[in-house]
């Protein structure tokens, strides 16, 4: 599966408590997936926190149980994502953040795993990674944003 990888200038503890904060991934989400996102349980941010995402991927609806596989602030955050959309079979893929300081700034991975078949992913990898790389700069600009201000999550 793979993984992309985005130059970011803010440190790796503002960056990793925007990422901890995924009842927020809708503000820098790809604005086509019309996300929307709600803590359903644990403490969050945390390793506890569950939430419920709805939104939009390739034109169909689509919704997912989500859960925090790793917190380890500020170097790794994991999500696991149960994907539900109608008249397909559940799905899950897992999205892992490593974070590494780089001069004045951050190198953000994410790295994409799940239960998708390999003819699938090869077919919706052009999808895949344009959402991805939108969501990626998004966040980009909404981190260092807030570092130029010295605000925080």
């Amino acid at each position: 599966m793979p993984e992309f990888t985005i130059q970011i200038d803010a440190p790796p503890e503002l960056i990793f408590d925007e990422l901890s904060h995924v009842e927020q991934h809708p503000s820098w989400a790809n604005p086509k997936s019309q996300m929307t996102m709600a803590q359903t349980s644990g403490d969050g941010p945390g390793p506890t926190a569950t939430y419920h995402s709805s939104g939009v991927f390739t034109g169909k609806a689509v919704s997912a149980d989500i859960s925090v596989t790793k917190f380890d602030r500020p170097r790794e955050f994991s999500i696991r994502s149960d994907q539900h959309q109608e008249g397909k079979k559940d799905s899950w893929y897992e999205n892992d953040y490593t974070l590494r300081p780089n001069g004045g700034g951050t190198t953000l991975s994410k790295h994409v795993t799940g239960s998708i078949s390999p003819v699938v992913f090869a077919l919706a990898y052009p999808a895949i990674r344009k959402d991805a790389m939108t969501s990626l700069r998004n966040l980009k600009m909404a981190v260092e944003a807030k570092a130029a201000t010295g605000g925080t999550v």
